[in-house]
């Protein structure tokens, strides 16, 4: 009976070790299980900001768009000074319709000022807070009672004009209302021309702006993709790196 005691009293003994052993076991493992996931926390952070970081140094597409609408070409210069070829060409476009636009606006200023001096000198009446149609009338008859019998006979009594000195004129002679009818067909010609400039001008910004933006974002897009980790391929502790390139 003693002999059968001690061996069970052992056998109990035995039994703890094993079931402290064991404790201590699962800890460590748990303790390890907690240090590995907080280390792969880290990895990922640390990943994210740098992923972050890099981008932040990248050109935004958005404001590469805006500069662009502001002023074309320059949106490929923020996005990379060095390799801004299209941005030059559409900053020479913009180069060119602003001077092809103000050109045609003076132009068609001084064509008024040349078109007043001529009625004045040479018809008697000033086109001061005179309307086009005044102009038109101007232009294609020698003088008022002229112009106001062809409306009569046309029957477009709205469009006769008072005879008040203020409306008076008489050309001196054919050739000088042909000149002066030359001279406002200028005009108009130089005006029709506006309107199609300010259309390339918007078309220049939108084509700039898109170019621009899509640079950028294509230069986002082909980031070389790094990450790295402090633990190796089999979760073990060990830095570990890799980089991958877009094509």
């Amino acid at each position: 009976m003693n002999i059968e005691y001690i061996i069970a009293n052992r056998k109990t003994a035995f039994l703890e070790v094993i079931y402290k052993i064991s404790h201590t076991s699962l800890f460590i493992i748990l303790l390890s299980i907690f240090n590995i996931q907080a280390v792969a926390a880290q990895s990922v952070q640390f990943e994210e900001r740098e992923s972050e970081s890099v981008i932040e140094n990248f050109p935004n597409p958005r404001t590469a768009l805006l500069v662009s609408f502001l002023v074309p070409g320059l949106g490929h210069n923020y996005v990379d000074s060095d390799d801004w070829s299209r941005g030059k060409i559409h900053l020479g476009a913009e180069i060119a319709l602003l001077v092809g636009y103000f050109g045609l606006r003076a132009n068609a200023n001084r064509l008024e000022g040349n078109l007043n001096t001529l009625a004045r000198s040479k018809a008697g009446v000033s086109l001061n807070a005179k309307g086009r149609e005044f102009e038109l009338a101007v232009a294609n008859f020698d003088n008022l009672g002229e112009y106001n019998d062809y409306q009569l006979r046309s029957r477009r009594w709205q469009d006769i004009l008072p005879n008040i000195p203020e409306n008076n004129w008489n050309w001196e002679t054919e050739k000088a209302r042909l000149e002066f009818q030359d001279t406002r067909d200028r005009i108009g010609n130089s005006e029709n021309q506006l309107p199609a400039l300010l259309s390339l001008m918007v078309a220049n910004r939108l084509l700039s702006g898109i170019s621009a933006f899509t640079k950028a974002r294509n230069m986002r897009a082909n980031l070389p993709e790094i990450n790295f980790s402090y633990l190796n391929e089999f979760g073990n502790p060990g830095a570990t790196a890799y980089l991958r390139f877009s094509f």
